[in-house]
């Protein structure tokens, strides 16, 4: 059992994928947080970068399971169809919740602050 979800931070060059093996509900809300804590480096994207996946995984450090990290979106992702249900666009700064295949958020950077 589990409550599987995906993060895909998306910069410039390419994303970086984010999992989380309990933690897919609360994902959204995490994401938000993080987007908020990597704010004095929005535009560098490798810090930005960084600290979002820091605090996305925060309560899993020195743990063997509980998160992963991808460079393709290869895991399980329970609240959209095995997609990334929450995007981080470092690029444009904005942050997307997907559930179900519907977009039920699309959030300005700004927004967060």
């Amino acid at each position: 059992m589990g409550d599987r979800a995906m993060a895909e931070i998306r910069t410039g060059g390419g994303s970086l994928y984010v999992y989380t093996h309990l933690g897919g509900s609360s994902l959204p809300d995490n994401a938000k947080r993080a987007v908020r804590a990597a704010r004095s480096r929005w535009s560098d994207y490798p810090y930005a970068t960084r600290i979002i996946v820091d605090q996305l995984t925060k309560d899993g450090r020195d743990q063997e399971t509980g998160y992963g990290l991808m460079l393709q979106p290869s895991a399980e992702d329970e609240h959209n169809s095995d997609k990334p249900s929450v995007i981080i666009n470092l690029v444009t700064r904005e942050l997307t919740v997907i559930r179900g295949g519907t977009v039920n958020e699309l959030i300005s950077f700004q927004d967060l602050t």
